[in-house]
């Protein structure tokens, strides 16, 4: 019994060791910042370059949205969005309401990764959980 709340005791204080570190650290740039998402889209239908330019200024200026790029040689959009203000259904239908393109999702490939930054990212996501300064 008496190991049992030596146990229970060491896990105590290292956990709150845990959250006052992750409450008093420096917060880099990066954490700093908004969280993004990228969405990639194909596009089908007959389009110029010159409406693919105006579609994609006309993109580019809509809240939510940090870029954005079409390319009409490969038939794809490229979006990086603020994921609060919009979700990729509504950058479909924004991109199709032309009527003049057909616009579906795009699955990018991944990669596995490497396994020694995916336990470093594990770790900090465990951080930024526990910062109450969010």
């Amino acid at each position: 019994m008496k190991i049992i709340k030596i146990l229970a005791l060491v896990l105590a204080a290292g956990l709150a060791g845990l959250i006052s570190y992750a409450n008093v650290r420096h917060l880099s740039l990066a954490e700093k910042l908004k969280r993004v998402n990228l969405a990639s889209f194909n596009l089908k239908g007959e389009i110029s370059t010159t409406e693919m330019l105006q579609l994609e200024k006309k993109m580019s200026a809509i809240p939510g949205i940090t870029a954005c790029s079409l390319n009409k040689e490969g038939n794809v959009a490229f979006i990086i969005f603020y994921p609060e203000q919009l979700n990729e259904d509504m950058l479909t239908n924004m991109l199709s309401s032309e009527g003049k393109l057909n616009v579906s999702p795009r699955e990018l490939s991944t990669s596995g990764g490497c396994p020694i930054h995916q336990l470093g990212s594990s770790f900090h996501e465990f951080l930024t959980v526990l910062d109450i300064r969010n």
